[in-house]
């Protein structure tokens, strides 16, 4: 293991462990301080401690070298003690604020080197990176959507997204990168000289641990051969295979020149969007709904029923989806 991965850890146990003894401590010292000097100098009638209270505040002042000298002590016993209390509670003070630090320390070395346990709730798991994660990262990380990265390697960037160092294969590392609670998972292929249906069972296999972890989680898998489709299925909700699109863009460029610049533009002007089909529309038919849509400037394109998509019909059957997805203005 690498020596700074050992003395990290090292570094992660002592300042949590010193961080509670410090906090342990001080309490001591502060509880210790106010009932001593309060029973001490309460029967002076010069001394400036008549209650706990004032006793309180005299003992923060003590062990924080503040002193603003508004709460005398005057007897003998009182300022001995006095003494003792600002050696050991500027002292326990001190330990606290430097395991406080060290905790602040470990804090961000744990984040810059993936270590810590992702605190985002109904975010993205983008699992391994390579340069589809990069694209796919490029657009949505500006769309106000918490990210979480899981990845072997350090992923080098910004604040923008939470990077978590592991496997995609490794239950513990899914839940550090907080799947139970996240709202989608994309599964993308490693970058590495394997076979590809190899690489696609690893992506399957990692979509079986996440499927058991959180059943309701949206499961999207990159995979490299047609042929795993079929096995894929069962475990993700959508399948990607690489280089299919790009296969497909080339033969419609064939046939219809143009085609895929038109449907780049398209998908990055962020006109397509979605909506539920409102109430009033719910004994309209397909032909009725997307005629009143062209009305108010959407172009249907396709409808939603639970979490297969449809292309459009317009038809006079009497309309029967959740949702319908369109082109705005």
């Amino acid at each position: 293991m690498n020596p700074f991965f050992l003395f990290f850890k090292k570094f992660r146990k002592y300042s949590r462990n010193h961080v509670i003894k410090a906090s342990i401590l001080t309490i001591a010292v502060i509880v210790y301080s106010v009932f001593s000097e309060f029973f001490i100098e309460d029967s002076i009638v010069s001394s400036g401690i008549h209650s706990l209270f004032s006793s309180l505040w005299w003992t923060m002042q003590t062990i924080t070298t503040v002193g603003y000298g508004d709460t005398p002590v005057y007897g003998l016993a009182g300022r001995a003690n006095g003494m003792l209390i600002m050696v050991i509670g500027i002292g326990s003070l001190g330990y606290l604020m430097a395991g406080l630090t060290s905790m602040l320390i470990d804090i961000r070395l744990s984040s810059k080197l993936g270590e810590r346990m992702a605190a985002e709730k109904k975010h993205i798991v983008l699992c391994n990176y390579n340069e589809s994660t990069k694209k796919v990262l490029d657009k949505i990380k500006y769309d106000g959507i918490d990210i979480v990265i899981l990845n072997e390697n350090e992923v080098k960037g910004d604040n923008e997204y939470t990077y978590i160092k592991g496997s995609f294969l490794r239950e513990n590392d899914l839940i550090r990168a907080g799947i139970k609670k996240a709202s989608s998972v994309i599964i993308f292929s490693r970058s590495e000289d394997k076979e590809q249906m190899a690489m696609d069972a690893e992506s399957i296999l990692s979509a079986m641990i996440i499927r058991k972890l959180n059943p309701e989680i949206r499961i999207i898998g990159e995979i490299l051969n047609p042929d795993s489709r079929e096995h894929a299925s069962s475990f993700m909700d959508d399948i990607i295979i690489k280089g299919d699109v790009s296969s497909m863009l080339i033969y419609s460029s064939i046939m219809i020149p143009g085609i895929p610049e038109f449907i780049n533009d398209l998908l990055m002007s962020n006109s397509i969007s979605e909506e539920d089909i409102d109430e009033k529309y719910a004994s309209s038919t397909y032909h009725e709904f997307i005629s009143n849509m062209e009305k108010e400037n959407r172009i249907v394109l396709a409808f939603r029923k639970q979490d297969k998509i449809y292309l459009r019909e317009n038809s006079d059957k009497k309309i029967d989806v959740d949702s319908y997805i369109f082109i705005k203005n």
